[in-house]
Formats: C-alpha cells, structure tokens, sequence
C-alpha cells in the first residue's frame, strides 16, 4: 500500500491552528504577518507565531509558513532575511514559495529549510520542476487543473513530494495567473490581497446591451471542492499531503473538515483498498451525515470534485455533455442546506414544512424560485423534521408559497464542533515510569513515541522517606500523576514501581510531574532549533551586457490576417508567432513570410503546457518538416514546462529563449535565478509600475508590452464550453470570443483556445504606453512588444501606425500594486 498521506489543514488564525491539531492533523500551512497569499486572514504576529511551531513541534504535527507572494525589491532586500530568521531557528518545519527570487534568497541564507513549490507557480508537470531542486525544493503543490492521470504520469515523473488541494475554494483562474483583481483596485492576488473579482455578478454581452434586461450570473464562481470520493484514487496516485483551503474560513470549518479527511483516509490504510469500499457501502447513512456536515458548514451550490475526473482543460477529454457544472452561478458565496418549502405566506407571516431536525440558533433563508435570498432569520427553539414552522417577516420582502427554505447556519453542529475540538486542550500521549525507593530520590522516566523517532527524559524529585502512617499505594500515585489537567501530554500508560513502604506527599508528586512535563517539551522543541543561518549579505549583481543599443520593436500574432499589417509595418523588426489559432502549415508559412520580410521569427509556446500539450508539441518535435525543423531565432516560453521542452527536448539555445510577464520577474534575485539557468531575455510584469522598472538593473535585457488586451486571467474553464457544451471541433465556434461586463458596465472577452483547452478573459479596453518624450529610447529598455489577440488586419495596421480605436489604458504603469 502507498505511503500514508499527510492531513494538512488551514490556520487562518492560532485558534484554527489549534482546531486542526486536536483535530488530527499533520501538519498545517500558516501565514506570518506579511509575504503570505492571505493578507486578510488573523494571520499572527511573531511572538505567536514562534509559540505555534512550538505547539506543533509537541505533538508531532508539522508547521508550513507561506511566504507565497512576488516581493519587490526592497522587501526583499530589507525585510525577507529578519522575518524568517526566527522562526528558521524556532524550527520551521516548511515554506511555501511563488517567486522564485525568494525561493533563491531562502536556498542560500536558510540552507536547512524545505521548500515547497507553491500552486501559484502553475506547475502542471513533474517536468517543470527539474529546475528547482537545486534550490532546496522538496515538494511541488500542482495546479489544481490537473486530472488523475496527470497527477499519476506526475508522481512518476518526479521524486519530489507532491501536495494536491482536496476541499475548499476553488479559483476560476489558473493560479498566479491571474490579474483580475490588481487591475481593479491595485490589489494583487499575486501579493496576497485578492478581493475576488471572480465571485462577483457579471452579464452577458457587450456593453451596448442594457443590464436591465438582462440576468446577471455569477459566471466566474466555482463550486467548493470535496474531493472526499475520490480519497483511494488520490492515495493510489501517490499523493504526499492532502491540503485542505480554508485560511479564510473560521475555526470550526478548519476543525471538522481535518476531522472528516483524517477519518475516512484512517479507514483507509486499517481496511485496505477492497475493505474500505465495502465499509462505504455498509455504511452509507455514517458517509451521508459527513457529507452533509460538510455542506452545513460551507458549500456554494453543493460540491464538486473538481478536474479530476477531466471535465475542463483536458484536450484528451473534453465533453459535449458536460455544461458548467463546475460553477455556482446563482450564489457566490455559503449556499446552506435545503430543509423545507414554503406552504402558506401572508403580508408578514409565512409557515414553512421542515424536512430536518432544526435547532435554535439555526439561521435560516427563504429563497425564490430563481435561488434569489428574500429574507432570513435566526430560529428561536428547536423544531423536529415535519413539523410546520411559522415567523413574522419584514415588510416589503417578498415571499411565496414553493419558495424553498435553507439552513445556512447549524448552530448544534457548530456547538458540537467547539465542545469536541475548539474548547478541550489538545494533549499528546507519554508513556510514564515513576521509581519510588527509600532512601532514593524519587525518579520519573517519560517517553514520548512517535513513529520516526522516541524522545525520553528523566526527572528527580526529593528523597523517599518511609511512611509512619499510611504508606502511598500504587493505584492512588498513579490517579495523582494522572491529574494532568492543563498540560501539554497525558499518560498513554503509566508504571509505578514503589520498593518499601514509603511516604510520598500529593506536592511532590504533582510538582515532579510538572517539572518532568516541562524538561519534556523543553527536549522536544530543543531538537527543532537551528543555529546555521547564512548571515545575509547584499548580493552585487552581474547583467549580461549588450551590445550597443538600439531599441527594438516586436509584435505576436494569433493569425494570418495579423501577420499581414506586421509585416507591412517597417518598424517592427520581431514577430512572435503564437500557435494558438495557426496549425502548423501555418505557422511554416508565416515562418518564410516573416523571413521573406527580413524580420526576425520567433515562436511563441502555450501559456499552459500540460501534459497533453506536451506529447502534441513531442509530436510535431518528431515528424519530419515539422516547425521544430526551421530556424526560430528565438522562442518565448510562459511556464517551466515549455521551458523544460524546449531545452530538454528541441535543443534550444537558452540564450535565445525570453521568458514572458507571467514569469514575473520583480527583483534582482529573481533576475539571478533565471541567470543561473542560462536564461537572461526577460519581459517585464504586467504588475510593474514605471518607478519600479526604472530601477531594475537588468532592464538592459527586458522586452516591455506597450499595447495589447491584458491578460485577466488564463483558466482551464470555458465560458462558451458553459453556455455551447465544448466547441473545439466547430471551426467558427473557435475564434469567436464570449463577452460580458460587470455592474459597471467595464467589458470582458473571453477568447476559447480549444487547441491547448484554454481560455483567457481580457479586458476590453487595451493597454496602451505612448512613448511620451523617447522615454522607451532613454530607458535602455532591450524591446517593447505589440501584443495582439483578436484585432483585426485592419485594427492591427491602424494601432502600428499610432491610430488607437476607443478608450485605452496604462494599466499598472503609472499605479502600481499594493
């Protein structure tokens, strides 16, 4: 049988970090006070944060901190060293990282530290992390897009640990691709401050339809994840850790959901694969009543076990059939559990028929037949399943007889939860020896055993003196040093060896059991502590100088009609050929028409590049008279994965490979890292501000976007495949993209990429950066590029000479991100 997975739970706070430890958890991923994807949770200071690893450390359950964001510079440079030296010395057991400058920056001050490869990096395939274990990588968090079968080639492809998401929220967007919410509001999802824009009401159409006739849907909001029957899959695949999202979520959730993961994978590993499947089948009503609690606690429009099964992203799997049912277009947010109807409604009185048990404290929602909420309110007494319930609602909400009635808040399950898991004092079990002789100093042993290793210390106390009275019986010490109250052990057995008859006082037995306790703890944390901290130093940085200095322009193409008005354009000495909507005969041809022009070609890789996509490009890698056969004078790669198959497979030259935005390169030890690679063409993030990139010392080699639709999000999900079922044999369905607007009026383009099964969602309002005063000449920026999507032959020839159609905008150039 496979290795056991770990539990790893959420602590959004010290109370939900205590709620998953009693709850058998082993291990849990933390944020500190800055650096962690979740800005907004009661992420703790240092002092508690330092006393939490400690607590961990004690009963054998590990403690990841996410210092899973971009840093800037500056943060970097000033910050990152002095807030992860305490707690590396405390003995965290983990960091989570995105950047992978911070990755390098850790790998070299903090040489003892795992590091985990966080799903912000979009790691698709094992492949694409054969880079970082140089870098004291030791497990890989995939995306979350991934199927079976890619989580099983992945774990064959890689000996590293590999962490795959279970339960909780899902994001719309492949993760640390999105920029939704940095381009409204400057708040980056990326830094840790997502205001999730994705579970926002969005319509229909463009903007010249009017949203009053039209029902908004919450097209981007995806169902939570449960991937609780697919648990024996998972554990055959190989997974390392089950992670469980849910920093944002209170104490009780994080409690109950470990609990319920801990359980079923326990069963498991006692029962085996064919024991555990008929004990589901005998018990169904104990399955039935996990699944639910899960539900009362939070789901949006019920679960869904994600791609696993391929329902989205897959080209080797895609569906007709299968419409949206990953999202929860009604309700963004805790949908409840039905538990009745309406059956009569006043002006302001209404009577429901409960179909479960309620209890007071109960919140509870009416909802209309199109799932709007009309009013909800807090039951005052308990109700059996089948009795009528009545209550007095405010005037002016409307309520009909049929509308169905949810429990969105079961106040007994949460008491339970607290009482079993939140108020106990979570305690881990020592095996005790007391050794009592006259005479002798009194002599307490205690071990603590774990599966990989045993602690054990002894413990004196004063001397045994014979009893003149009643001499101490075994069974009353034993009750005594039992009494451990508010400790942090209890005695799974306890032996008590007196010799003689001996005088042994309440006091001193309590007082050697309290200082046994404390040597205890004090050896058990002592074996985490670190002392070989790299001091750090300012690294001088080495850019690869180039050669003079003329600035050049590029432009990518999707199509034909594209590549017409770019080569007309003189000034554009770089075409970047994207291969999205050109098949390979089209690409060769463009290949020669760009040659033919006397400009210089360059392919452009999938922004995703799973493993489907790589076996097509392997394909095309082998066939003769393939693309791979002409001369590129240059590739541009969006991910590790096409990074590693153009170096790994095609042979390129890294040295002619830039690496795009999306690779986010924001600080110097991120430059350094790419170096180290033999990767130094680079493009700057969307992200950046001009006051940031002014100062990048590297800027001498990076490629600036000044126009094209920005790149929101890249998502496995398909808003057309949502509406349609899968276009991607329908030539005409293929390239024409799916718009909408939020709720004030700002445009979106969803454009289908049915080759790689992709989608991205644009803004349709483009970046544009006008070279105000030769500011792209004086910068001794390397190129800037024209990125175009769904411009026509037309709109294309007018932008290249300057003449913009409608509003455009600077993006983050002038503002920033937080």
């Amino acid at each position: 049988m496979k290795k056991k997975p770990e539990i790893l739970s959420p602590a959004g706070s010290v109370d939900g970090m205590k709620a998953a430890v009693a709850a058998g958890c082993d291990a849990v991923y933390i944020g500190g006070s800055s650096f962690g994807a979740r800005a907004y949770a009661g992420n703790p200071g240092k002092k508690e944060l330092l006393e939490a690893i400690d607590f961990c450390h004690l009963h054998n359950v590990k403690l990841y901190m996410t210092v899973n964001t971009l840093l800037k510079e500056q943060e970097i440079e000033k910050e990152l060293f002095s807030f992860l030296q305490p707690y590396y010395e405390a003995g965290l057991d983990a960091v989570i990282v995105q950047d992978v400058g911070v990755l390098r920056f850790i790998s070299r001050h903090f040489p003892s530290l795992p590091i985990h490869a966080s799903t912000q990096m979009t790691l698709t395939m094992g492949k694409g992390a054969k880079g970082l274990t140089q870098y004291h990588v030791t497990r890989i968090v995939p995306a979350r897009e991934l199927t079976l079968g890619e989580l099983c080639q992945m774990r064959r492809d890689t000996g590293l640990e590999m962490e795959v998401f279970v339960h909780g929220a899902l994001c719309y967007c492949y993760s640390g691709q999105c920029l939704f919410s940095s381009m409204f509001g400057g708040r980056s999802g990326n830094r840790g401050r997502c205001t999730q824009p994705c579970r926002m009401l969005y319509y229909p159409g463009e903007g010249g339809e009017d949203r009053r006739q039209i029902e908004g849907r919450y097209l981007l909001s995806p169902k939570e994840l449960c991937c609780l029957p697919h648990l024996p899959e998972l554990i055959e695949a190989g997974v390392d850790s089950f992670k469980i999202e849910g920093r944002m979520k209170r104490a009780e959730y994080t409690a109950f959901v470990t609990a319920v993961y801990r359980k079923y994978v326990d069963y498991y590993y006692k029962l085996g694969k064919r024991g555990y499947k008929e004990y589901l089948s005998g018990h169904q009503k104990e399955w039935q009543e996990d699944m639910r609690c899960l539900a009362e606690l939070y789901n949006r429009n019920g679960f869904t076990q994600g791609y696993l099964e391929g329902l989205s992203g897959d080209i080797t799997r895609r569906s007709q059939a299968k419409k949206g049912e990953m999202l929860a277009t009604l309700r963004p947010n805790h949908g409840g559990v039905y538990i009745g109807k309406v059956i009569s409604a006043g002006k302001r009185e209404v009577t429901y028929l409960a179909e479960k048990n309620l209890s007071a404290q109960d919140v509870v929602e009416f909802r209309d037949s199109r799932q709007k909420p009309s009013y909800e309110y807090t039951l005052g007494k308990d109700a059996l399943a089948g009795q009528k319930i009545t209550s007095l609602y405010k005037k002016g909400c409307k309520i009909q007889v049929g509308d169905s009635v949810y429990r969105t808040k079961d106040a007994r399950l949460l008491a339970e939860i607290r009482e079993k898991y939140l108020e106990k004092r979570v305690q881990s079990a020592v095996f005790g020896e007391l050794f009592a002789e006259e005479g002798k100093e009194l002599r307490l042993r205690l071990e603590k055993r774990d599966a990989a290793k045993c602690i054990s210390i002894e413990c004196f106390g004063g001397f045994c003196e014979k009893a003149e009275k009643r001499p101490a019986a075994e069974e009353d010490v034993k009750k005594i040093l039992n009494q451990t109250g508010n400790s942090s052990f209890y005695f799974e057995e306890l032996t008590v060896k007196l010799t003689g008859s001996l005088f042994l006082p309440v006091g001193l037995l309590k007082k050697l059991r309290r200082q046994a306790f404390g040597l205890l703890e004090e050896e058990i944390v002592r074996r985490y502590r670190r002392k070989d901290t790299c001091m750090q130093e300012k690294q001088e940085i080495t850019v690869q100088q180039r050669e003079g200095h003329s600035l050049a322009i590029a432009a990518s193409v999707m199509d034909k009609g594209q590549l017409s008005a770019v080569l007309g354009c003189p000034a554009v000495r770089v075409v970047y050929l994207q291969t999205e909507r050109m098949e390979a005969k089209e690409i060769k041809e463009a290949y020669e028409e760009v040659r033919v022009a006397n400009k210089s070609p360059w392919l452009v890789l999938p922004t995703v590049f799973r493993a489907p996509v790589w076996r097509l490009f392997e394909k095309e890698w082998e066939r003769e008279g393939g693309i791979f056969t002409l001369s590129w004078d240059g590739y541009l790669a969006r991910n590790m994965e096409s990074l590693q198959f153009l170096t790994e497979i095609a042979g390129a030259d890294r040295t002619k490979i830039r690496l795009d935005h999306n690779m986010y390169v924001m600080n110097q030890e991120a430059y350094s890292f790419w170096e180290e690679q033999g990767i130094w063409k680079l493009t700057v993030p969307l992200e950046a501000s001009w006051e940031e990139i002014k100062e990048f010392p590297f800027l001498g080699q990076m490629e600036c976007i000044v126009y094209g639709k920005i790149p929101l999000m890249v998502t496995a999900q398909c808003l057309r495949a949502d509406k349609e079922g899968c276009v991607c044999h329908d030539r005409k369905g293929k390239v024409s993209p799916v718009f909408f607007q939020n709720g004030k009026g700002i445009e979106f383009l969803s454009v289908n990429y049915c080759k790689y099964c992709y989608n991205v969602v644009y803004q349709k309002e483009p970046l544009f950066l006008e070279n105000r005063e030769g500011w792209w000449e004086k910068s001794g920026i390397s190129s800037i590029r024209y990125a175009f999507t769904t411009e026509s032959k037309e709109e294309t020839a007018d932008i290249l000479a300057g003449r913009m159609r409608g509003k455009t905008q600077t993006g983050h150039f002038g503002r920033g991100i937080e």
